[in-house]
């Protein structure tokens, strides 16, 4: 899968399109970054300019999903998602660096780290994913 097959891959899903990301590099192997653009309309409360967990827990699973349909070739849904939140990021663009750790016939795993350009560290995250190929047999 190339740049340019992701990019499109994201942008089938309406959710993916209100998220604003940009798939800044990947390899082959399912390793992947994608940097996610402060918008205030991401925050929990608008003074604070802090993100709101649904929207790094959102980052966390699609980067997680990306980097498993990677190296299947084909969309890979969400079967279990575990996050650690380490840091309340507040008014910065965000970065995730997912990483597939396995990839079978019916289940994939990877691991995501959300950080910001400085490389502080906000969320860790673990996600298994369902990678049987979509397509109907026979």
């Amino acid at each position: 899968m190339t740049i340019d097959d992701l990019k499109a891959l994201i942008a089938q899903a309406e959710f993916h399109k209100f998220l604003k990301m940009d798939v800044l590099d990947l390899e082959a192997d399912g390793k992947l970054s994608i940097r996610l653009p402060f918008d205030e309309s991401y925050t929990i409360f608008r003074k604070a300019g802090a993100y709101h967990g649904g929207i790094i827990a959102s980052l966390v699973d699609v980067a997680g999903a990306m980097a498993c349909s990677i190296v299947k070739g084909h969309p890979t849904p969400t079967a279990n998602l575990r996050i650690d939140y380490l840091k309340s990021p507040a008014r910065c663009d965000l970065y995730a660096d997912a990483e597939a750790r396995r990839v079978g016939r019916g289940l994939g795993v990877a691991d995501v780290t959300i950080r910001d350009e400085n490389g502080t560290v906000y969320a860790l995250g673990r996600g298994t994913f369902n990678t049987a190929d979509p397509r109907p047999v026979g």
